[in-house]
């Protein structure tokens, strides 16, 4: 009985929903994934229909609040946002990582060194497996982790190895456990603390889900504090808590203008000639800084 009545009150906060012109519009234009593919499931599941009723020539009922031309608007929306988000994954991966993540939306492309083995327009990841003990002695493989950091605003090392089986091929090759231990603190040392997921199909869904996560969800803002007190420092800070910049942007955006004051007084055209800030990010930097 009580699920019955919770059900009921689901069904009816729903309908709300769909009545709410207001909240309609906000998440057609500006609603994240999650909202925009939730109010189309809501508006399908209204009508009694399924995804597979949707056929092109299909036509409006009179009472319909949210109709078909919405429902385009909003599958627009949802394909210019993929497209936008750039998911890769290099041709040279293991089949079956091409395979998962080929299913969950990522285009097969040749990714060069430096952006990793999964990339897409905010983030990284390197992959590792058989190469993970070899790297060892190899100082560019950190190097090749660095350079991620330059191309992207978020990396990561996903690492498709049980840690038991590593430290019983460790042994094998006659490396100790704490030179092996070593390592692993050098990669958490230049930031890649490594995620252990051996499945990957397991695997391929994490990376898929913190790519959808760092690209879907608006920027929070969060300024670190400088461990020492170096002008420089406190200025990048101060720049990455700016609306969508993060260390990428914030490169782009001190080669260009030197210090905080010659940047708080750029104009919008002036912010639109660094790489990679279009008009609505420029507003939005320059609006910071002159709110009253």
């Amino acid at each position: 009985m009580e699920e019955e009545v919770m059900a009921k009150e689901r069904v009816h906060r729903k309908k709300d929903l769909l009545a709410d012109d207001d909240e309609v519009q906000r998440r057609v234009q500006s609603g994240n994934r999650a909202e925009r593919l939730s109010l189309i499931r809501i508006w399908l599941e209204s009508e009694g229909l399924t995804p597979a009723d949707i056929e092109p020539n299909m036509e409006s009922k009179p009472n319909m609040r949210f109709g078909l031309e919405s429902v385009k608007e909003l599958s627009l929306a949802l394909l210019v946002e993929d497209l936008e988000k750039l998911k890769r994954i290099d041709h040279r991966e293991h089949w079956l990582m091409r395979q998962y993540l080929a299913e969950l939306g990522f285009e097969i492309v040749h990714l060069n060194t430096g952006s990793g083995d999964m990339a897409s327009r905010k983030v990284s990841i390197e992959r590792k497996e058989d190469d993970l003990l070899p790297s060892l002695f190899d100082q560019r493989r950190l190097r090749q982790l660095s350079a991620m950091r330059e191309e992207a605003e978020h990396s990561f090392l996903v690492i498709t190895k049980d840690w038991e089986d590593i430290k019983v091929e460790a042994g094998k090759k006659g490396m100790s456990i704490r030179t092996l231990l070593g390592y692993i603190a050098s990669l958490c040392a230049v930031g890649y603390p490594p995620i252990f997921m051996p499945d990957k199909y397991d695997a391929s869904d994490l990376i898929e889900r913190i790519v959808d996560k760092i690209e879907d969800d608006n920027h929070r803002l969060f300024v670190a504090r400088p461990s020492k007190a170096k002008p420089q420092a406190y200025r990048d800070a101060l720049i990455e808590g700016l609306p969508k910049v993060g260390a990428s942007t914030r490169r782009k955006l001190v080669a260009k203008f030197k210090t905080l004051a010659e940047l708080t007084q750029a104009s919008v055209e002036d912010l639109m000639e660094v790489d990679g800030v279009g008009k609505v990010l420029a507003e939005r930097i320059h609006s910071v800084f002159h709110a009253k």
